[in-house]
């Protein structure tokens, strides 16, 4: 089936619900003003450390007590949580979730067949390698349940060769599947940024008029997994996904959100990245578990096709469209859409370069690109402020306070736990800010206590010998102490972090190995520069009204096989080019 000539996206083919969400706010000096919230509560955090001990200093004691007894509770809170997640990943790996639908399920009065579902993949990319591209659709076509499977490879026709590159990858694994087609976004539509969000709405369409509108399959027993381009999924993946589709008690508001790891190729990446990258997954797990948390999809996720059509798809507008989409269905549908997990690994790729300071460079860029998701501080609050939404009040504002504080704190944080306790000590006992004494007061606390200034401050030289440069005994204040103790589940998630990634592979050396371990005493230093600095950075973009470009970032692994090129033959290439049929 050839493609369809279009300059603008397909003609919508529902009504939308009540009530259309606007992206932006209805006046540019509206928007500007929504955009500044971010970057002032970040900013206002962290000068708090500056100004509160001395203009209110009991506010601030009792504020900054506050953070380090969540902050102490949430370590170890994460670290138990991690332990528990990875048992469970070890038991659903070994889940037969065929039987255990056969053995619970499929007798029930109405219950589907196992093989009803549909399950299909939206794979957005970009200038992607096509080795890379393939590394994906193998895994995918790993699945024990492939022929349930639909890939749709959206590619973007502003890309050289990108018509070529989606004939071969078709070509060579479309028997795999049930369907396999690509579809190509236009450049430059009206109201969109270019972007993994605008592509997955222009391939969604598109496969919504060939296999629902020209094909006349059941939208209902379709879900749709929004893929990265550097995705590698279990084998078990789709197995999973489709029992709990089947066994969903509201499948059609529910997003499913599997434990994405970056561990593709963390070990080919320069030691100081593998700190964030490998932290990022260890938190990503223990958020899907711990109680009370607000979860949401990130990355790589899944939701009921008829959930996507009801809120016509992902907001081209926007870049990051994981989060936003969430809310978006919270807030059009009402509180039965929620988050529920997929304990499968799944892994993506590092940021990596053909230069150590150059992959530096891209890895800030992405970390720029990830904290942009602050945009949608100003789309939550003014969703919860929509007196037409069907969601209720305590979720609006649950959901509009939850976006601000992971974004506000991922800014904000390293200033608190770093200079939070250092820098108002300093001022209460050198420049007399009146902290109260219960916040001052030190205590001793088993380990190295390290005193460099005496080798500058000479009236101290008197007790040199007494305590030197360093003792055996800590003096911390209570907020100290209990940063202090977050110690211990620091280091079982670094273990667990180790244990996850896997065996250290043969073409690693030893030392690269060791660097990685050596890093972690610079981890305030790293996560300042990786974590902190750009979370800024993006919200000081945002508060200016500057923008972001989407940049797609380099990744791959340099130990990646080389996938020979494959010649299509006459008529492959039209098929790829169209939205092929023959789907079941």
């Amino acid at each position: 089936m050839a493609l369809r000539a279009r300059v603008s996206p397909p003609a919508r083919s529902h009504t939308l619900p009540p009530p259309e969400l606007a992206v932006y706010a209805p006046s540019a000096i509206g928007e500007r003003v929504w955009n500044l919230i971010p970057l002032s509560l970040s900013l206002l955090l962290i000068s708090f450390i500056f100004w509160g001990p001395f203009y209110a200093p009991v506010p601030f004691a009792i504020l900054s007590l506050a953070f380090f007894v969540y902050w102490f509770f949430r370590s170890y809170s994460v670290a138990i949580a991690c332990v528990y997640g990875l048992s469970r990943i070890r038991r659903w790996k070994q889940t037969d979730w065929v039987a255990r639908y056969a053995a619970g399920h499929a007798h029930r009065q109405a219950a589907e067949a196992w093989d009803w579902p549909r399950h299909m993949v939206i794979i957005p990319n970009y200038k992607e390698s096509e080795s890379g591209l393939s590394r994906t659709l193998d895994s995918l076509a790993a699945q024990a349940n492939a022929s349930q499977l639909v890939v749709v490879m959206a590619m973007e026709a502003r890309e050289a060769g990108a018509a070529e590159k989606a004939a071969r990858l078709v070509a060579r694994y479309r028997p795999r599947f049930a369907n396999m087609f690509a579809t190509f976004h236009p450049e430059g539509l009206p109201n969109e940024t270019p972007g993994k969000g605008s592509n997955e709405a222009w391939a969604a369409r598109e496969a919504y008029l060939h296999l629902i509108d020209d094909g006349g399959q059941d939208i209902r027993r379709y879900t749709v997994t929004s893929c990265d381009a550097d995705a590698v999924f279990h084998p078990n993946h789709f197995e999973a996904l489709n029992y709990l589709f089947l066994t969903a008690r509201d499948r059609y508001r529910t997003f499913w959100q599997p434990t994405i790891f970056n561990s593709n190729n963390i070990w080919d990446i320069p030691a100081p990245l593998r700190i964030p990258d490998g932290l990022s997954g260890i938190n990503r797990l223990s958020n899907l578990l711990l109680p009370g948390s607000v979860k949401f999809p990130t990355s790589c996720y899944s939701l009921s096709w008829q959930m996507l059509n009801e809120v016509d798809y992902w907001d081209e507008e926007v870049i990051p469209e994981d989060w936003h989409l969430f809310l978006k269905c919270s807030y059009s549908l009402g509180d039965r859409v929620h988050v529920e997990s997929l304990f499968l690994p799944l892994g993506n790729d590092c940021v990596l370069t053909d230069g150590y300071w150059k992959t530096l460079k891209a890895h800030y860029a992405q970390s720029v690109r990830h904290a942009w998701g602050a945009s949608d501080i100003p789309y939550a609050w003014r969703g919860a402020f929509n007196l037409g939404s069907p969601l209720r009040w305590p979720r609006k504002l649950l959901l509009a306070a939850a976006v601000t504080k992971v974004h506000v704190l991922w800014a904000a944080q390293w200033y608190i736990v770093t200079l939070g306790l250092l820098l108002p000590s300093k001022m209460a006992g050198s420049m007399g800010a009146p902290l109260p004494r219960w916040w001052t007061h030190r205590y001793p606390v088993p380990g190295p206590g390290w005193h460099p200034e005496k080798l500058i401050d000479v009236s101290s030289w008197d007790n040199f010998d007494r305590t030197g440069l360093v003792e055996p005994t800590m003096w911390l204040n209570l907020p100290g102490v209990l940063i202090a103790l977050c110690i211990f589940p620091l280091l079982t998630m670094i273990g667990l972090e180790l244990i996850q990634r896997g065996k250290r592979p043969a073409y690693v050396s030893r030392w690269t190995y060791v660097t990685g371990l050596l890093m972690w005493p610079l981890m305030a230093v790293i996560t300042f520069f990786f974590a902190s600095l750009p979370a800024l950075h993006a919200q000081w973009k945002l508060a200016s009204g500057r923008g972001l470009v989407y940049r797609v970032a380099e990744k791959g692994s340099r130990s990646a096989p080389v996938v020979p090129q494959i010649t299509a033959g006459h008529g492959v290439e039209a098929e790829a080019m169209g939205i092929a049929g023959g789907g079941q």
